[in-house]
């Protein structure tokens, strides 16, 4: 019973050292017309924790990824990532990763004007200079709202 509750504690210390992450549309260029609109979402995550790159160039690495539910008559026709911030790692000395710090910005280009709401998710594992926690899944619906702007 004593290790039961000790993995119980270890689990939830885990968890509770998990980094903020915030993440945030804009809509960029909009267009009323069958043509290409354009979208930004910003994330920012804290201070002293990264992300490995959408194309982190390690096979065993996690990439950040973004995916889009686009609604009936609207195309992605592209999803942008930021360029990496090459940086070496005490974990992985010798070897530079390709991280994403602080704040970036994906960048969306939708075959159509922009939608009023979407459902998107971003794919990611946040990492220290210490430790790496376990890969997640942050749901960044899109939402003009009744105010015209995005959530």
């Amino acid at each position: 019973m004593t290790a039961l509750v000790g993995l119980s504690y270890a689990a939830t210390a885990v968890y509770a050292a998990a980094p903020a992450l915030d993440a945030k549309w804009k809509i960029v260029s909009p267009t009323t017309e069958s043509s290409a609109s354009a979208l930004t979402l910003t994330v920012t995550l804290e201070r002293g924790w990264h992300l490995n790159a959408n194309d982190p160039d390690r096979p065993y690495l996690i990439p950040t990824t973004l995916e889009i539910d686009p609604p009936d008559g609207i195309r992605i026709e592209s999803i942008q990532y930021p360029d990496a911030v090459v940086r070496s790692l005490a974990f992985a000395a010798g070897a530079p990763l390709r991280l994403y710090e602080g704040t970036f910005v994906l960048r969306v280009r939708l075959g159509g004007p922009v939608p009023r709401r979407f459902d998107a998710r971003l794919g990611y594992q946040a990492c220290n200079e210490e430790t790496c926690l376990p890969p997640k899944t942050l749901a960044v619906p899109f939402d003009v709202g009744e105010s015209g702007g995005s959530k």
